[in-house]
Formats: structure tokens, sequence, C-alpha cells
């Protein structure tokens, strides 16, 4: 089974902290490896538009997000930028995608 999934995190996507699960905020679930492909694609452009910025990191994986969309950290004692990273999930682990 294949997962396509965002979190929304203070870091990009490529860290994965342990509790990384913690902030899906979607999940996209597909049978076939062509269909989670045509998903991953269609999420990858959908926030291209949508976000002003885009950084490609470790696993290739993509983190979008807008300068101005930023969260308070009480334990840093600052305000951290917010990232919305897309993973590709194959049986519940991460698979690296292809370059784009």
């Amino acid at each position: 089974m294949w997962k396509v999934v965002t979190i929304r995190a203070d870091y990009e996507g490529w860290w994965l902290f342990d509790d990384w699960k913690e902030h899906i905020i979607n999940e996209i679930i597909c049978t076939e490896y062509n269909e989670m492909l045509k998903e991953y694609l269609n999420l990858i452009e959908k926030y291209k538009s949508k976000f002003a910025n885009e950084v490609i990191g470790k696993h290739n994986i993509h983190a979008f997000y807008n300068n101005c969309e930023i969260a308070y950290c009480e334990d840093c004692e600052e305000d951290l930028q917010i990232f919305y990273s897309v993973l590709i999930l194959n049986d519940n682990s991460i698979y690296t995608p292809l370059p784009n």
C-alpha cells in the first residue's frame, strides 16, 4: 500500500524527527504505484502554486513555505518557519521518490 502524506512542522521534512507522524495533516491512500505517482505529482504542482518558496532536501523530499507563516516556539523563545513537506510511504516506510 502507498500513501502520499503532507506534514506541517517547524522543520523541513527531510529531518524526519521521531514525532513526524504526529504532524501529518493530509493523507492520500493508493493501491498502485502509478496511482500514487499521479497523486504525488499533482500535490507537488498544487503546492508549487500555493506557496512562495520550495526547497528540496535529503531523500528528494519537497518542503514548501510562505515567509509570513511562522509559529512561536516557547522552548526556543523565537519564531520558527512553518514548512509543508510531501512524503511518500510504502507499507508505512519512507519511500524516496525519483528526482523531478
